[in-house]
């Protein structure tokens, strides 16, 4: 959240979690309960990295990873957000695609971004790319009356941005009984109510990040400001966690059309929904779809949507116009 003076009833609380930096905003006039509650709401984070982190060999998701062919029971936490990420799938017609795992890997994603936006070198393990298998989601089979997942042998999943944004969900409304609240998840935004004699939380679509700009603790030039209000403004970009393999520049963004980082004319997609798994998956698949098909897919779901090319230009969705340009009361 980007703002110079804020009232003294915004309590806030920042910590690491999930690979990125977090903020946590709650109005509320008694500090040593916000303070409390602001805890509990980083507790909350600590406890889903321990299930859904790709990167800890212990959590949940690797060992449902590391069992393919067998059905695995899991957590209820796993369990909704993979069923909330199979309908996004599905809503995105497979743009979004959350079992590309083997594929990310093998483009020499296999460490967590921490400290720095830019690798010099992938890893120099050898992972074999997997075939082009586009839809492949739907192989996931899934048992709803003994919670249980069935991975098909090479297919592993990565929840990213879907896990995190569904943290972010549970923290707002977990906060939301005790007074407005803004989740600040990396740059992925995630608001309650707005605050008292504000239209919403303020915040801003920024631009996107170069190697010249790329510094994790500066604040990001603004791309224009926006209000904030029961709902999730998520960022996709290939501006950000790019490497250097076999001399040619990957990104984390992987096409499920190809098995490849995507090749698009987009370099940040931002998009603005009800929900925060919602605006995740419509602003990695808008990234993958490029411009065109990004805005013709944005403006039928009516989501607002602001599309940033690799020449700086801005295209927005008519969806978005609501939330811009409003002034406080």
């Amino acid at each position: 959240m980007n703002v110079q003076t804020y009232p003294a009833t915004w309590r806030s609380h920042t910590f690491r979690a999930m690979g990125g930096t977090m903020a946590i905003w709650l109005e509320l006039s008694n500090v040593a309960t916000a303070e409390t509650l602001l805890r509990e709401a980083e507790a909350m984070f600590a406890r889903a990295e321990r299930r859904l982190s790709r990167f800890d060999p212990h959590s949940e998701l690797a060992q449902l990873n590391a069992n393919p062919g067998t059905w695995v029971p899991v957590s209820s936490m796993l369990w909704h957000v993979a069923m909330q990420a199979r309908h996004m799938a599905r809503e995105t017609d497979g743009l979004f695609d959350f079992t590309q795992l083997t594929a990310l890997e093998a483009a020499g994603y296999t460490r967590s971004f921490t400290e720095h936006f830019f690798w010099e070198d992938a890893t120099e393990d050898k992972i074999e790319p997997p075939d082009a298998w586009f839809g492949q989601w739907e192989a996931v089979q899934v048992h709803a009356e003994g919670r249980s997942l069935w991975l098909p042998p090479g297919v592993k999943l990565d929840f990213g941005g879907i896990a995190k944004g569904y943290v972010a969900q549970q923290v707002v409304d977990f906060l939301s009984d005790w007074g407005p609240c803004l989740v600040d998840a990396s740059g992925d935004l995630t608001a309650g109510s707005a605050p008292t004699g504000w239209p919403g939380w303020p915040v801003a679509v920024t631009k996107p990040l170069t190697e010249a700009t790329a510094n994790p603790s500066a604040d990001r030039e603004t791309q224009f400001p926006l209000w904030l209000v029961a709902g999730t403004m998520a960022t996709s970009g290939i501006d950000y966690r790019r490497w250097q393999q076999n001399g040619r520049t990957a990104h984390h963004l992987i096409d499920p059309r190809t098995g490849h980082p995507a090749q698009t004319d987009l370099l940040t997609a931002t998009v603005l929904a009800k929900t925060a798994v919602r605006a995740e998956a419509w602003a990695t698949a808008a990234l993958v779809a490029g411009q065109k098909l990004a805005h013709q897919r944005l403006t039928d779901k009516n989501l607002g949507a602001a599309l940033i090319d690799h020449n700086g230009e801005l295209t927005v969705t008519p969806a978005l116009a609501p939330f811009i340009n409003l002034e406080p009361t």
